[in-house]
Protein backbone atom coordinates (compact mmCIF):
# COMPACT_ATOMS: atom_id res chain seq x y z
CA UNK A 1 0.00 0.00 0.00
CA UNK A 2 1.16 3.40 -1.29
CA UNK A 3 1.02 6.00 2.02
CA UNK A 4 2.70 9.52 1.40
CA UNK A 5 3.31 10.23 4.85
CA UNK A 6 2.97 13.86 6.22
CA UNK A 7 6.25 16.00 5.90
CA UNK A 8 5.66 19.26 7.59
CA UNK A 9 3.44 18.35 10.45
CA UNK A 10 4.72 20.18 13.27
CA UNK A 11 6.48 22.63 10.97
CA UNK A 12 3.78 23.98 8.42
CA UNK A 13 1.04 23.30 11.35
CA UNK A 14 -0.27 21.29 14.52
CA UNK A 15 1.17 17.48 14.86
CA UNK A 16 -0.89 16.91 17.52
CA UNK A 17 -4.68 15.96 16.06
CA UNK A 18 -6.72 17.40 18.45
CA UNK A 19 -4.58 21.29 18.35
CA UNK A 20 -4.75 20.65 14.67
CA UNK A 21 -8.36 20.59 14.01
CA UNK A 22 -9.41 23.18 16.39
CA UNK A 23 -6.80 25.31 14.80
CA UNK A 24 -8.40 24.74 11.34
CA UNK A 25 -11.69 25.14 12.90
CA UNK A 26 -10.95 28.60 14.08
CA UNK A 27 -9.94 29.49 10.73
CA UNK A 28 -13.25 28.18 8.89
CA UNK A 29 -15.82 30.88 9.41
CA UNK A 30 -19.52 31.17 9.01
CA UNK A 31 -20.33 32.48 5.14
CA UNK A 32 -23.51 33.37 3.33
CA UNK A 33 -24.77 30.50 0.93
CA UNK A 34 -22.99 30.75 -2.61
CA UNK A 35 -24.86 32.96 -5.18
CA UNK A 36 -23.20 31.32 -7.94
CA UNK A 37 -22.04 27.60 -9.14
CA UNK A 38 -18.22 27.07 -7.60
CA UNK A 39 -15.86 24.86 -9.28
CA UNK A 40 -12.87 25.63 -7.45
CA UNK A 41 -10.76 27.40 -5.40
CA UNK A 42 -7.68 28.89 -4.81
CA UNK A 43 -5.74 28.88 -1.47
CA UNK A 44 -2.45 29.43 -0.28
CA UNK A 45 -0.04 26.64 0.67
CA UNK A 46 2.44 28.34 3.72
CA UNK A 47 2.61 27.83 7.07
CA UNK A 48 -0.79 28.16 8.74
CA UNK A 49 0.59 31.05 11.20
CA UNK A 50 0.86 33.14 8.04
CA UNK A 51 -1.40 32.13 5.83
CA UNK A 52 -3.97 29.70 7.46
CA UNK A 53 -6.76 32.60 7.94
CA UNK A 54 -6.47 33.22 4.13
CA UNK A 55 -6.75 29.66 3.37
CA UNK A 56 -9.86 29.01 5.75
CA UNK A 57 -11.42 31.93 4.13
CA UNK A 58 -11.49 30.24 1.11
CA UNK A 59 -12.27 26.61 2.20
CA UNK A 60 -15.15 28.07 4.33
CA UNK A 61 -17.23 28.39 0.72
CA UNK A 62 -17.31 24.76 0.73
CA UNK A 63 -19.65 23.78 3.34
CA UNK A 64 -22.37 22.09 2.37
CA UNK A 65 -21.54 21.74 -1.46
CA UNK A 66 -21.91 18.38 -2.45
CA UNK A 67 -18.35 16.82 -3.78
CA UNK A 68 -16.83 13.57 -3.12
CA UNK A 69 -13.50 14.15 -4.87
CA UNK A 70 -11.12 16.76 -4.71
CA UNK A 71 -8.43 17.29 -7.52
CA UNK A 72 -5.39 19.50 -5.75
CA UNK A 73 -3.41 21.03 -8.33
CA UNK A 74 -0.24 22.66 -6.87
CA UNK A 75 3.32 24.08 -7.81
CA UNK A 76 5.78 21.29 -7.29
CA UNK A 77 8.75 23.01 -5.14
CA UNK A 78 10.89 19.30 -5.14
CA UNK A 79 11.28 18.17 -7.96
CA UNK A 80 11.51 18.79 -12.38
CA UNK A 81 8.05 18.11 -14.09
CA UNK A 82 7.55 17.93 -17.70
CA UNK A 83 4.04 17.82 -17.44
CA UNK A 84 1.80 17.00 -14.51
CA UNK A 85 2.94 14.63 -11.96
CA UNK A 86 0.38 12.47 -10.10
CA UNK A 87 0.17 9.64 -7.13
CA UNK A 88 -2.43 7.52 -8.74
CA UNK A 89 -3.18 5.21 -5.63
CA UNK A 90 -3.11 5.19 -1.95
CA UNK A 91 -3.06 7.28 0.69
CA UNK A 92 -1.98 11.02 1.98
CA UNK A 93 -1.75 10.99 5.62
CA UNK A 94 -2.02 14.32 7.86
CA UNK A 95 -2.26 13.99 11.88
CA UNK A 96 -5.84 13.27 11.24
CA UNK A 97 -6.05 10.78 8.78
CA UNK A 98 -5.25 8.89 5.81
CA UNK A 99 -7.17 10.55 2.42
CA UNK A 100 -7.27 7.95 0.05
CA UNK A 101 -6.99 8.90 -3.51
CA UNK A 102 -9.17 8.41 -6.25
CA UNK A 103 -7.46 5.88 -7.98
CA UNK A 104 -10.16 5.48 -10.83
CA UNK A 105 -10.25 9.21 -11.84
CA UNK A 106 -6.42 8.93 -11.58
CA UNK A 107 -6.52 6.51 -14.20
CA UNK A 108 -8.65 8.08 -16.55
CA UNK A 109 -6.15 11.14 -16.49
CA UNK A 110 -3.48 9.12 -17.14
CA UNK A 111 -4.67 7.45 -20.05
CA UNK A 112 -5.86 10.07 -21.42
CA UNK A 113 -2.84 12.19 -22.08
CA UNK A 114 0.99 11.78 -22.27
CA UNK A 115 0.86 15.29 -20.07
CA UNK A 116 0.19 12.82 -17.28
CA UNK A 117 3.12 10.83 -15.00
CA UNK A 118 2.68 8.51 -12.29
CA UNK A 119 5.48 10.05 -10.26
CA UNK A 120 4.88 9.46 -6.57
CA UNK A 121 8.34 10.94 -5.84
CA UNK A 122 7.29 14.34 -6.70
CA UNK A 123 5.12 14.21 -4.28
CA UNK A 124 7.25 12.82 -1.32
CA UNK A 125 8.79 16.17 0.21
CA UNK A 126 6.06 18.13 -1.65
CA UNK A 127 4.08 20.40 1.11
CA UNK A 128 1.86 22.44 -1.32
CA UNK A 129 -0.56 19.39 -1.39
CA UNK A 130 -0.51 18.26 2.09
CA UNK A 131 -1.45 21.38 3.94
CA UNK A 132 -4.70 21.88 2.26
CA UNK A 133 -5.70 18.33 3.48
CA UNK A 134 -6.77 19.30 7.06
CA UNK A 135 -9.18 22.05 5.92
CA UNK A 136 -10.90 19.42 3.86
CA UNK A 137 -10.65 16.39 6.69
CA UNK A 138 -12.50 19.19 9.03
CA UNK A 139 -14.82 20.16 6.84
CA UNK A 140 -15.82 16.43 4.88
CA UNK A 141 -14.46 14.13 7.58
CA UNK A 142 -13.59 10.63 5.85
CA UNK A 143 -15.97 11.47 2.77
CA UNK A 144 -14.05 12.61 0.04
CA UNK A 145 -10.83 11.31 -2.01
CA UNK A 146 -7.98 13.45 -3.52
CA UNK A 147 -6.21 13.33 -6.84
CA UNK A 148 -2.97 14.69 -5.94
CA UNK A 149 -1.43 16.65 -9.12
CA UNK A 150 1.73 18.69 -9.32
CA UNK A 151 2.98 21.01 -12.29
CA UNK A 152 5.96 23.46 -12.59
CA UNK A 153 6.25 23.53 -15.84
CA UNK A 154 6.21 26.96 -17.42
CA UNK A 155 4.84 25.53 -21.04
CA UNK A 156 1.48 27.53 -21.34
CA UNK A 157 -0.03 24.71 -23.72
CA UNK A 158 1.31 22.01 -21.58
CA UNK A 159 -0.84 23.27 -18.74
CA UNK A 160 -3.44 24.41 -20.76
CA UNK A 161 -4.53 21.42 -21.89
CA UNK A 162 -3.72 19.16 -18.49
CA UNK A 163 -6.28 21.62 -17.69
CA UNK A 164 -8.60 20.78 -20.07
CA UNK A 165 -8.18 17.45 -19.54
CA UNK A 166 -8.75 17.38 -15.57
CA UNK A 167 -11.90 19.12 -16.31
CA UNK A 168 -13.41 16.73 -18.59
CA UNK A 169 -12.26 13.79 -16.61
CA UNK A 170 -14.72 16.21 -13.59
CA UNK A 171 -18.26 16.71 -15.81
CA UNK A 172 -20.86 15.09 -14.37
CA UNK A 173 -18.84 13.68 -10.92
CA UNK A 174 -19.36 15.56 -7.92
CA UNK A 175 -15.93 16.90 -7.48
CA UNK A 176 -14.54 20.60 -7.25
CA UNK A 177 -10.88 21.74 -8.04
CA UNK A 178 -8.31 22.99 -5.61
CA UNK A 179 -5.26 25.27 -6.45
CA UNK A 180 -3.01 24.94 -4.01
CA UNK A 181 -0.67 28.34 -4.85
CA UNK A 182 1.26 31.12 -2.78
CA UNK A 183 2.02 34.84 -4.76
CA UNK A 184 5.26 37.02 -4.42
CA UNK A 185 7.93 35.49 -3.26
CA UNK A 186 10.15 38.14 -1.00
CA UNK A 187 9.95 41.56 -2.42
CA UNK A 188 9.28 44.14 0.02
CA UNK A 189 6.04 44.79 1.77
CA UNK A 190 4.66 47.48 -0.82
CA UNK A 191 5.62 46.15 -3.81
CA UNK A 192 4.71 42.55 -2.68
CA UNK A 193 1.26 44.65 -2.03
CA UNK A 194 1.27 46.14 -5.98
CA UNK A 195 2.24 43.12 -7.35
CA UNK A 196 0.03 40.38 -6.38
CA UNK A 197 -2.69 42.38 -6.25
CA UNK A 198 -2.17 43.34 -9.72
CA UNK A 199 -1.64 39.60 -10.71
CA UNK A 200 -5.04 39.09 -9.18
CA UNK A 201 -6.57 40.95 -11.30
CA UNK A 202 -4.85 39.91 -14.45
CA UNK A 203 -5.94 36.38 -13.63
CA UNK A 204 -9.61 37.15 -13.27
CA UNK A 205 -9.44 39.24 -16.50
CA UNK A 206 -7.74 36.08 -18.16
CA UNK A 207 -10.37 33.84 -16.18
CA UNK A 208 -13.40 35.98 -18.27
CA UNK A 209 -11.76 36.11 -21.27
CA UNK A 210 -10.76 32.39 -20.91
CA UNK A 211 -7.19 33.46 -22.28
CA UNK A 212 -4.63 32.17 -19.87
CA UNK A 213 -2.12 33.67 -22.23
CA UNK A 214 -2.94 37.36 -20.32
CA UNK A 215 -2.05 36.27 -17.18
CA UNK A 216 0.97 34.89 -18.17
CA UNK A 217 2.01 37.80 -19.92
CA UNK A 218 1.03 39.15 -17.03
CA UNK A 219 3.27 36.97 -14.57
CA UNK A 220 6.39 38.02 -16.72
CA UNK A 221 5.84 41.52 -17.33
CA UNK A 222 5.94 41.57 -13.13
CA UNK A 223 8.76 39.83 -13.15
CA UNK A 224 10.28 42.31 -15.61
CA UNK A 225 9.35 44.95 -13.61
CA UNK A 226 9.88 43.68 -10.12
CA UNK A 227 12.44 41.24 -10.65
CA UNK A 228 15.50 42.89 -8.73
CA UNK A 229 13.69 42.64 -5.39
CA UNK A 230 11.14 39.59 -5.94
CA UNK A 231 11.77 35.70 -6.85
CA UNK A 232 8.43 35.04 -8.65
CA UNK A 233 5.18 36.76 -8.97
CA UNK A 234 3.47 33.41 -8.03
CA UNK A 235 5.38 30.47 -7.10
CA UNK A 236 2.41 28.35 -8.34
CA UNK A 237 1.84 30.32 -11.38
CA UNK A 238 1.61 26.46 -12.91
CA UNK A 239 -0.72 25.75 -11.25
CA UNK A 240 -3.34 28.32 -10.85
CA UNK A 241 -3.22 28.01 -15.16
CA UNK A 242 -3.54 24.95 -14.90
CA UNK A 243 -6.29 25.15 -12.35
CA UNK A 244 -8.29 27.88 -14.23
CA UNK A 245 -7.86 26.10 -17.21
CA UNK A 246 -9.79 23.29 -15.55
CA UNK A 247 -12.22 25.40 -14.13
CA UNK A 248 -13.15 26.81 -17.62
CA UNK A 249 -13.51 23.58 -19.05
CA UNK A 250 -16.03 22.51 -16.14
CA UNK A 251 -18.03 26.09 -16.69
CA UNK A 252 -15.85 28.69 -14.96
CA UNK A 253 -15.93 31.94 -16.38
CA UNK A 254 -14.99 34.11 -13.38
CA UNK A 255 -12.35 34.45 -10.52
CA UNK A 256 -13.73 35.69 -7.17
CA UNK A 257 -10.93 37.10 -5.19
CA UNK A 258 -12.05 36.36 -1.26
CA UNK A 259 -8.96 37.55 0.63
CA UNK A 260 -5.39 38.95 -0.18
CA UNK A 261 -3.20 39.00 2.53
CA UNK A 262 1.07 38.76 3.21
CA UNK A 263 3.42 37.43 5.43
CA UNK A 264 4.93 40.93 6.62
CA UNK A 265 1.35 41.55 7.88
CA UNK A 266 1.77 38.70 10.40
CA UNK A 267 5.39 39.23 11.19
CA UNK A 268 5.53 42.69 11.23
CA UNK A 269 8.59 42.36 8.83
CA UNK A 270 8.11 44.47 5.46
CA UNK A 271 11.16 43.95 4.18
CA UNK A 272 11.04 40.68 2.19
CA UNK A 273 7.19 38.87 2.09
CA UNK A 274 5.32 36.19 0.67
CA UNK A 275 1.99 36.91 -0.80
CA UNK A 276 -1.59 35.05 -0.16
CA UNK A 277 -4.69 34.76 -1.61
CA UNK A 278 -7.93 32.84 -1.04
CA UNK A 279 -10.33 32.81 -4.03
CA UNK A 280 -13.38 30.71 -6.30
CA UNK A 281 -13.72 30.22 -9.57
CA UNK A 282 -17.45 30.56 -10.19
CA UNK A 283 -19.97 31.54 -12.56
CA UNK A 284 -21.17 34.74 -12.66
CA UNK A 285 -21.47 35.64 -16.61
CA UNK A 286 -18.73 38.26 -15.99
CA UNK A 287 -16.73 39.42 -19.28
CA UNK A 288 -13.88 42.00 -19.93
CA UNK A 289 -11.22 43.69 -18.24
CA UNK A 290 -11.30 46.30 -15.15
CA UNK A 291 -12.96 49.55 -16.43
CA UNK A 292 -10.58 52.72 -16.21
CA UNK A 293 -11.75 55.42 -13.92
CA UNK A 294 -11.92 58.95 -15.00
CA UNK A 295 -9.03 59.48 -12.58
CA UNK A 296 -7.05 56.88 -14.37
CA UNK A 297 -7.65 57.92 -17.44
CA UNK A 298 -6.26 61.31 -16.37
CA UNK A 299 -3.33 59.58 -15.27
CA UNK A 300 -2.65 58.44 -18.57
CA UNK A 301 -2.98 61.88 -20.57
CA UNK A 302 -0.92 63.28 -18.00
CA UNK A 303 2.05 60.48 -18.57
CA UNK A 304 1.82 60.65 -22.11
CA UNK A 305 2.20 64.16 -22.46
CA UNK A 306 5.31 63.71 -19.55
CA UNK A 307 6.69 61.00 -21.47
CA UNK A 308 6.57 63.37 -24.80
CA UNK A 309 8.43 66.57 -23.11
CA UNK A 310 11.36 64.16 -21.34
CA UNK A 311 11.93 63.14 -24.59
CA UNK A 312 12.19 66.75 -26.35
CA UNK A 313 14.64 67.36 -23.04
CA UNK A 314 17.08 64.31 -23.01
CA UNK A 315 16.34 62.23 -25.74
CA UNK A 316 15.75 59.47 -23.11
CA UNK A 317 12.50 57.00 -21.93
CA UNK A 318 10.71 57.90 -19.42
CA UNK A 319 10.94 55.13 -17.16
CA UNK A 320 8.17 54.07 -14.77
CA UNK A 321 8.20 51.53 -11.52
CA UNK A 322 5.28 48.94 -10.54
CA UNK A 323 2.61 51.96 -10.33
CA UNK A 324 0.30 52.04 -7.27
CA UNK A 325 -2.84 51.74 -9.66
CA UNK A 326 -3.25 48.09 -10.53
CA UNK A 327 -4.93 48.91 -13.51
CA UNK A 328 -1.93 50.34 -15.09
CA UNK A 329 0.25 47.57 -14.47
CA UNK A 330 -2.33 45.08 -16.86
CA UNK A 331 -1.01 44.23 -20.26
CA UNK A 332 -3.01 46.17 -22.77
CA UNK A 333 -2.96 46.81 -26.57
CA UNK A 334 -3.01 50.41 -26.93
CA UNK A 335 -2.92 53.36 -29.72
CA UNK A 336 -1.32 57.10 -29.10
CA UNK A 337 -3.15 59.61 -31.35
CA UNK A 338 -1.65 63.31 -31.62
CA UNK A 339 -3.83 66.08 -33.60
CA UNK A 340 -2.93 69.26 -34.28
CA UNK A 341 -5.79 71.80 -34.95
CA UNK A 342 -8.11 68.66 -35.46
CA UNK A 343 -5.63 67.37 -38.06
CA UNK A 344 -3.57 64.26 -37.33
CA UNK A 345 -0.35 64.59 -36.35
CA UNK A 346 1.18 60.99 -35.53
CA UNK A 347 -0.60 57.49 -34.14
CA UNK A 348 1.42 54.73 -33.38
CA UNK A 349 0.25 51.59 -31.37
CA UNK A 350 -0.28 47.61 -31.13
CA UNK A 351 -3.03 45.27 -31.80
CA UNK A 352 -1.53 42.98 -29.54
CA UNK A 353 -0.39 43.66 -25.44
CA UNK A 354 3.29 43.67 -25.27
CA UNK A 355 3.65 45.87 -22.08
CA UNK A 356 2.02 47.18 -19.48
CA UNK A 357 -0.86 49.66 -20.04
CA UNK A 358 1.43 52.85 -18.55
CA UNK A 359 4.45 51.09 -20.30
CA UNK A 360 2.76 50.89 -23.16
CA UNK A 361 0.99 54.82 -23.08
CA UNK A 362 4.69 56.09 -22.73
CA UNK A 363 5.70 54.19 -25.38
CA UNK A 364 4.24 54.80 -27.78
CA UNK A 365 3.35 58.68 -26.97
CA UNK A 366 6.94 59.02 -28.24
CA UNK A 367 6.11 56.79 -30.96
CA UNK A 368 3.53 58.83 -32.09
CA UNK A 369 5.77 62.02 -31.58
CA UNK A 370 8.53 61.28 -33.52
CA UNK A 371 7.99 57.96 -35.03
CA UNK A 372 5.91 58.41 -37.24
CA UNK A 373 7.16 58.35 -41.07
CA UNK A 374 3.90 59.89 -42.05
CA UNK A 375 5.34 63.63 -39.95
CA UNK A 376 8.26 64.93 -39.10
CA UNK A 377 9.69 64.49 -35.38
CA UNK A 378 7.87 66.67 -32.94
CA UNK A 379 9.25 70.53 -32.35
CA UNK A 380 9.54 72.03 -28.92
CA UNK A 381 7.09 74.63 -30.20
CA UNK A 382 4.68 71.99 -31.29
CA UNK A 383 4.59 70.71 -28.08
CA UNK A 384 1.54 72.70 -26.71
CA UNK A 385 -0.40 72.88 -29.82
CA UNK A 386 -1.08 69.20 -29.88
CA UNK A 387 -4.00 67.48 -28.32
CA UNK A 388 -3.45 63.56 -27.43
CA UNK A 389 -5.99 60.57 -27.59
CA UNK A 390 -5.11 57.17 -26.00
CA UNK A 391 -6.98 54.15 -27.05
CA UNK A 392 -7.23 51.29 -25.02
CA UNK A 393 -8.47 48.34 -27.26
CA UNK A 394 -10.06 44.91 -26.20
CA UNK A 395 -8.73 41.69 -26.90
CA UNK A 396 -8.95 40.56 -31.10
CA UNK A 397 -11.53 38.67 -31.93
CA UNK A 398 -12.24 36.69 -35.93
CA UNK A 399 -15.34 37.02 -36.64
CA UNK A 400 -16.50 34.94 -39.81
CA UNK A 401 -17.80 37.75 -42.53
CA UNK A 402 -17.53 41.74 -42.63
CA UNK A 403 -21.17 41.38 -41.90
CA UNK A 404 -20.50 40.92 -38.79
CA UNK A 405 -18.65 44.54 -38.24
CA UNK A 406 -20.81 46.64 -36.58
CA UNK A 407 -20.12 50.38 -37.70
CA UNK A 408 -19.16 53.03 -35.40
CA UNK A 409 -18.68 50.27 -32.98
CA UNK A 410 -16.09 48.18 -33.94
CA UNK A 411 -12.08 48.78 -34.71
CA UNK A 412 -11.27 46.31 -37.24
CA UNK A 413 -8.12 44.51 -37.81
CA UNK A 414 -7.42 42.81 -41.44
CA UNK A 415 -4.68 40.40 -42.02
CA UNK A 416 -3.97 38.49 -45.22
CA UNK A 417 -0.50 37.66 -46.09
CA UNK A 418 2.39 39.17 -44.35
CA UNK A 419 -0.16 41.89 -45.38
CA UNK A 420 -2.16 43.91 -42.57
CA UNK A 421 -3.95 46.96 -41.20
CA UNK A 422 -6.23 48.39 -38.83
CA UNK A 423 -8.72 51.21 -38.65
CA UNK A 424 -10.12 52.35 -34.86
CA UNK A 425 -13.61 52.93 -34.22
CA UNK A 426 -12.61 56.56 -33.90
CA UNK A 427 -12.00 56.37 -37.89
CA UNK A 428 -15.77 55.77 -38.96
CA UNK A 429 -16.49 59.17 -38.85
CA UNK A 430 -14.64 60.08 -41.83
CA UNK A 431 -16.49 57.21 -43.82
CA UNK A 432 -20.44 57.12 -45.23
CA UNK A 433 -20.79 53.19 -45.21
CA UNK A 434 -18.74 49.97 -44.29
CA UNK A 435 -18.20 49.54 -47.83
CA UNK A 436 -15.63 52.66 -47.70
CA UNK A 437 -14.43 52.05 -44.25
CA UNK A 438 -13.16 48.52 -45.50
CA UNK A 439 -12.04 49.24 -48.66
CA UNK A 440 -9.85 52.40 -47.51
CA UNK A 441 -8.51 49.95 -44.69
CA UNK A 442 -7.31 47.12 -47.33
CA UNK A 443 -5.84 49.47 -49.94
CA UNK A 444 -4.55 52.81 -47.74
CA UNK A 445 -3.42 50.95 -44.53
CA UNK A 446 -3.08 47.04 -45.14
CA UNK A 447 -1.89 47.44 -48.72
CA UNK A 448 -4.25 44.97 -50.26
CA UNK A 449 -6.36 45.02 -52.93
CA UNK A 450 -9.33 47.33 -52.19
CA UNK A 451 -11.97 44.39 -52.24
CA UNK A 452 -9.89 42.09 -50.49
CA UNK A 453 -12.15 42.30 -47.05
CA UNK A 454 -14.79 40.49 -49.47
CA UNK A 455 -12.35 37.12 -49.66
CA UNK A 456 -12.57 34.02 -47.71
CA UNK A 457 -8.72 34.42 -47.40
CA UNK A 458 -8.34 37.38 -45.43
CA UNK A 459 -9.16 37.28 -41.93
CA UNK A 460 -10.80 40.11 -40.31
CA UNK A 461 -11.07 40.85 -36.53
CA UNK A 462 -13.07 42.97 -34.38
CA UNK A 463 -12.32 44.97 -30.95
CA UNK A 464 -13.89 48.10 -29.08
CA UNK A 465 -11.59 50.70 -27.33
CA UNK A 466 -12.01 52.85 -24.05
CA UNK A 467 -11.21 56.01 -25.67
CA UNK A 468 -10.03 59.38 -24.03
CA UNK A 469 -8.42 62.35 -24.69
CA UNK A 470 -6.97 65.72 -23.50
CA UNK A 471 -9.85 68.69 -22.90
Amino acid sequence: MNIRKPVVAGKFYEADPAKLKKTVSSYLKPVPPAKETIYGLLAPHAGYSFSGPTAGTAFSHLKGLDYDTIVIISTGHTAHIKGAALMAEGFFETPLARVPIDAELAAALLKSSRIFENLPGAHEQEHAIEVELPFLQVLKGDAFKIVPVAVNTPDLKILTEAGRFIGAALKGKKALICVSSDLSHYPPGNIAEKSDRSLLLAFRTAVNNKDLAHFDLAARLLLEKAGACMDTPACGQAAMTAGAAACLELGADDFKLLEYTHSGQVSGDLSGVVGYAGGLFVRSGAQGGPALSEDLKMELLKNARISIESHLKNKKPLELPLNGYIELNQPAAVFVTLTEAGRLRGCIGTMEARSMLADAVTQFAVSSAFGDPRFKPLSPDELPKIKIEISVLSPLRKVESYKDIVEKKHGVYVQKGRSSGTYLPQVWKHFSSRDEFLTSLCLEKAGLDPGAWKEKSTALFVYTVDSFEEK
